[in-house]
């Protein structure tokens, strides 16, 4: 594009050429929107043209050089140039050029500084005993830049200083803050609130309030009792007061150990029923299956023995008749011989008489 071969004629052979009249600081919240102004007071015609931080021309005249949706022209003339850049980021943060372009190049340079406002702060309370009983207070909000001031307001009118701690996040700029403060006196009624104040909050404080009663329903600082600083002074009726809070917080312990136990033992219990179901199921199927194969191999045997029984009695049957014939055969055998014999028997007799008639003849 025409307008980008400008940008780099302007900004590398001319750099030398360059004028600058004055530098300017914005300072805008992260997400909000950054309006940017270039006016020159010369009536002659000249081309005005922004530079973004890195070096690239964001308009020239009003022709769009970057192709972002963020970057608007609001107002274009021969003597201005007024841009917008909506929902600012820390990448936006740099230096920003305004070019004029006339028998000389002169230069505007406006300075953005983004801020990043801090979150609401976060109060945990702790209670040890190291050297005599004391409650700790912890502060902390994160993504802030630069750091906010941490202080703690005890009661209504002592504000104090506590230990703060910075620590950055990868980028180098945000950082995360965190301030403690120890407490080894307090009453029933004392209050401490931990107060953050910030560039970006323009005047404005975040505030996370603490009551130190608050102590007697909290299970995990309940050693922390209410007291005063002297020993001798305590009131026997808010140490009696503490011990039954003690042994209430011991017994609530306790019955809490024995909830999550039955629970526990209750679903042990169902997993059990489920899995004897599932196992007899299985055991059912089982036998179901070993019936069928019972009944289909009874069935085959039954078939085997009936077809074995046919072939048996097709057997007899066939040996009965053949015996009944060979019999039949064997009597009328038998028989022809028997009358065989009888006729043979018959036939000597005759002989015999023949015999005897001849030689009684011969005689």
């Amino acid at each position: 594009m025409w307008w980008r071969l400008c940008s780099l004629l302007a900004w590398f052979p001319l750099q030398e050429a360059f004028q600058t009249d004055h530098m300017e600081t914005v300072t805008v919240e992260e997400g909000q929107t950054l309006t940017l102004k270039c006016v020159i007071s010369q009536a002659e015609t000249t081309s005005l043209q922004w530079l973004a931080p890195s070096g690239f021309t964001i308009f020239f005249s009003e022709h769009s050089g970057l192709k972002n949706s963020k970057y608007q022209l609001l107002h274009y003339a021969s003597n201005q140039l007024s841009i917008r850049v909506l929902n600012v980021t820390q990448q936006d943060e740099g230096v920003y050029k305004c070019l004029h372009y006339g028998n000389s190049v002169r230069t505007k340079e406006v300075k953005v500084i983004v801020l990043a406002t801090p979150v609401k702060p976060t109060l945990e309370v702790s209670a040890r005993m190291q050297n005599g009983e004391h409650v700790l207070l912890k502060c902390s909000t994160v993504r802030s830049k630069p750091p906010p001031q941490i202080t703690w307001l005890l009661g209504d009118d002592m504000e104090l200083q506590g230990e703060t701690h910075h620590e950055y996040e990868t980028d180098g700029k945000k950082c995360n803050s965190t301030s403690t403060l120890r407490v080894h006196t307090y009453g029933k009624n004392s209050t401490a609130s931990c107060i953050v104040r910030h560039k970006g909050l323009q005047g404005r404080k975040l505030v996370a309030p603490f009551r130190f009663e608050d102590l007697v329903t909290d299970q995990e600082t309940v050693s922390a009792a209410l007291e005063t600083s002297s020993p001798s002074s305590q009131d026997p009726q808010q140490s009696t007061s503490t011990e039954a809070n003690r042994q209430f917080v011991g017994l609530t312990r306790k019955n809490s150990g024995y909830l999550l136990l039955s629970l526990v033992s209750f679903l042990i219990f169902i997993l059990f029923i489920i899995v004897q179901l599932f196992i007899m199921k299985i055991r059912k199927a089982h036998v179901i299956w070993k019936k069928e194969n019972e009944i289909s191999e009874h069935t085959l045997e039954s078939y085997r023995s009936r077809s074995n029984n046919e072939e048996t009695s097709s057997q007899e049957n066939n040996s009965q008749t053949s015996r009944s014939k060979s019999c039949m055969n064997y009597i009328t055998q038998l028989y022809s011989e028997a009358k065989t014999k009888t006729k043979e028997k018959a036939q000597p007799s005759k002989f015999k008489g023949e015999l005897t008639h001849i030689q009684e003849s011969i005689v």
